[in-house]
């Protein structure tokens, strides 16, 4: 017998390629890897190429997520099953509806004058 999780990432796989859906775990597992505390400041928004897209509205979590670059990488292509994400590109800005929801991945402006470059 399958789960339901099983059959809708068969699914998934099959409208979408394998690479697309196993992005989408990455952006489904950030809350999880993050936490639920960061989680609430830090939302991934997408993935361009092997970059995922961050959005972070509180300095503090910035900061955090930014040293720990290297192990949310390996934490997140573990889950997803393969090398997907090489990198994860933060960026400074007031979090809204939109990017709780999985806001544009290429609106990449950021807050603070740009702060959330690399």
């Amino acid at each position: 017998m399958y789960t339901l999780k099983e059959l809708l990432n068969d699914a998934l796989s099959g409208l979408v390629g394998p690479r697309r859906a196993r992005q989408g775990g990455v952006l489904d597992a950030w809350p999880e890897v993050i936490g639920e505390a960061r989680a609430r400041h830090a939302h991934a928004v997408g993935v361009r190429g092997q970059t995922l897209i961050v959005a972070v509205d509180h300095p503090a979590v910035y900061y955090e997520l930014g040293m720990q670059r290297a192990s949310l990488i390996e934490t997140l292509n573990a889950k997803a099953g393969g090398r997907v994400i090489a990198e994860i590109h933060l960026t400074m800005r007031p979090l809204g509806r939109s990017d709780a929801a999985g806001g544009e991945a290429g609106d990449e402006r950021g807050g603070a004058g740009g702060r959330g470059q690399r």
